[in-house]
């Protein structure tokens, strides 16, 4: 969709742009690119009423003519959880056929499907292959996923230092998981020298944009340094725990236990630790102990 409202279509004869009512006339002679386009109004509220209904019924008209770009967002919207229409063995069928087609978000989806063994037979080289299509054309998620399989060796040669600078590139780009990634890389020198200031850096920009698995590392990193952040630290794992990290639960409990980085409450380190037990934490169940023989 163009900034004025249109919707670009690409034909023999270059970019034509609709409006609207030409793409329901598309759509209405079953055109698979019309239907397509209709469905992303209906689905995202384009020059319409959102509708994601009507949107899903015209998605999957798509789909059925043939249209990939229309594969490509109905794995992406379930893998989203957004759209229950298929099953992921049905998304891995559909992410393999559109990628054929050149469509990144498609490629990506096919090497997940190869590295998982999801419909296909799992094969880590066919899953790089997909992974390195979609990267080569400025998909970082396939970019940081193609890491991983360097940093592992799986269906590539094994080279950390390699995985190292593509999980920066991807990250430099925007991509969150890659923050987490080479912020471990960092921490732990994998590929590259054990670098705190470094990884810090990493974990908070992704701990900034959401990441609970940064902020719970970023809140061990910060508990590490010297002299300890307290106080940030208890932040940090807090925002984790509240999202529902279970070990970032235990920390928070742990916290409030010892009186590191807030004022020693049992009552909410019991709460805490109870939680994180809850959720499969052993080391909490330990806790719990040692925090019974205090109070008594």
């Amino acid at each position: 969709m163009t900034d004025e409202g249109g919707f670009v279509f690409h034909g023999p004869d270059g970019q034509v742009e609709l409006c609207i009512d030409e793409v329901r006339n598309l759509a209405k002679n079953n055109d698979p690119d019309g239907l397509y386009a209709l469905a992303m109004a209906y689905l995202f509220g384009w020059d319409v009423d959102q509708n994601e209904d009507v949107g899903y019924d015209l998605l999957e008209k798509a789909v059925a003519a043939g249209q990939t770009e229309a594969m490509a967002l109905m794995v992406r919207l379930f893998m989203q959880g957004e759209y229950c229409g298929i099953d992921s063995e049905r998304a891995a069928q559909l992410s393999i056929t559109a990628a054929a087609d050149g469509i990144p978000d498609a490629q990506l989806y096919a090497g997940l499907a190869y590295m998982d063994g999801v419909s296909v037979e799992q094969d880590y080289a066919e899953a790089a292959r997909y992974f390195r299509l979609a990267a080569n054309q400025g998909n970082q998620e396939a970019r940081t996923s193609l890491a991983y399989l360097f940093q592992e060796g799986l269906g590539v040669p094994r080279d950390e230092g390699k995985a190292y600078k593509m999980y920066c590139t991807a990250a430099k780009a925007g991509n969150v998981n890659a923050m987490f990634q080479a912020g471990i890389c960092c921490e732990f020198g994998n590929g590259t020298p054990i670098d705190l200031i470094q990884a810090e850096e990493w974990y908070r920009k992704g701990a900034k944009q959401g990441d609970t698995f940064a902020m719970e590392r970023l809140g061990y990193l910060l508990s590490e340094s010297e002299p300890p952040r307290a106080d940030e630290s208890f932040e940090w794992f807090l925002r984790a725990a509240s999202e529902g990290v279970p070990t970032a639960m235990q920390m928070v409990g742990y916290c409030y236990m010892k009186g590191l980085g807030t004022e020693r409450n049992d009552e909410e380190a019991r709460k805490w630790l109870n939680m994180a037990r809850d959720n499969g934490v052993e080391e909490a169940s330990e806790m719990l102990s040692m925090l019974g023989s205090i109070l008594s």
